[in-house]
């Protein structure tokens, strides 16, 4: 009996003993990684990989793992963009699906981008971000309805960023620019909560916008735009269910053409 005893308690150590190892051996990684990941070998791998996919030239002061393993950009600059404070989230299981990106989240704060239109095509500059440019040009009356196909130009890979890619933005700023580089609109003071939610027996994306101001394509202005918005997996229309600015709240809509109908909204409101 007493064999047993100290077989067993020989046992329970030699457990313990396994798992406080294990435990430090995780420790030395989890510091390593964080120790790594801000010397300069790693942010000119950073530089690397965001130059290759936006074909430009690309600055990075200084970069960083965060407590929970995601990366920290400071000081990230390419043409046109600018960006103080950049939080990264990662799905390290992306591999397992096709239309999981490996980028879950990106925090944005302070952004200002300077969109730019190119003469010949009426792309917006940098290419990279034309969609972007293109949809939000859209809202502001800056292009016509139908866009411009976009195949050939430069984009992310999917696997890295795409659509469900979350976007959360902190007092960001864009401007749009002719061929001479007049002003043409801009929209300051942009913050947004991007989340997942439960919506009905459904899942849902809710996405809370709000603006400081704007300056449309017409020239009229708004002020402290708010939006809310909801898009349901399986049903095609996304819904607005909130929409306010300084002169009062006004009744939401559901569209399946969102980027136009809400430039159509927008131009409603500075006619009232």
């Amino acid at each position: 009996m007493g064999r047993k005893k100290a077989i067993a308690k020989k046992k329970k150590r030699s457990q313990n003993r396994n798992i406080w190892g294990g435990l430090f051996i995780v420790l030395i990684l989890y510091v390593g990684v964080h120790v790594i990941s801000r010397t300069e070998g790693a942010r000119t791998a950073v530089v690397d990989k965001i130059s290759n996919g936006t074909r430009l030239p690309v600055a990075l002061e200084s970069c960083g793992a965060t407590p929970l393993l995601g990366m920290r950009l400071r000081g990230l600059d390419f043409y046109g963009v600018q960006m103080p404070d950049v939080r990264v989230k990662f799905n390290w299981f992306s591999w397992l699906s096709k239309e999981t990106p490996f980028v879950r989240q990106l925090d944005i704060r302070g952004m200002e981008v300077k969109f730019k239109r190119v003469p010949d095509s009426g792309n917006w500059e940098p290419l990279v971000l034309h969609g972007l440019g293109s949809k939000l040009g859209v809202v502001l009356g800056l292009n016509p309805v139908q866009l411009q196909a976009d195949d050939g130009l430069p984009k992310f890979p999917a696997y890295v960023i795409n659509e469900k890619t979350l976007l959360q933005l902190r007092r960001a700023k864009v401007i749009w620019h002719d061929e001479l580089d007049r002003e043409l609109a801009y929209i300051t003071d942009v913050d947004t909560r991007i989340k997942e939610v439960a919506f009905s027996d459904r899942k849902a994306l809710q996405t809370v916008l709000k603006c400081g101001h704007i300056k449309l394509g017409s020239g009229h202005l708004l002020r402290d735009l708010q939006l809310e918005v909801f898009r349901i997996d399986g049903y095609k229309p996304a819904l607005i269910l909130k929409m306010s600015d300084s002169a009062g709240e006004y009744e939401g809509f559901q569209t399946e053409i969102l980027w136009q109908d809400l430039g159509l909204h927008l131009k409603a409101l500075t006619t009232l």
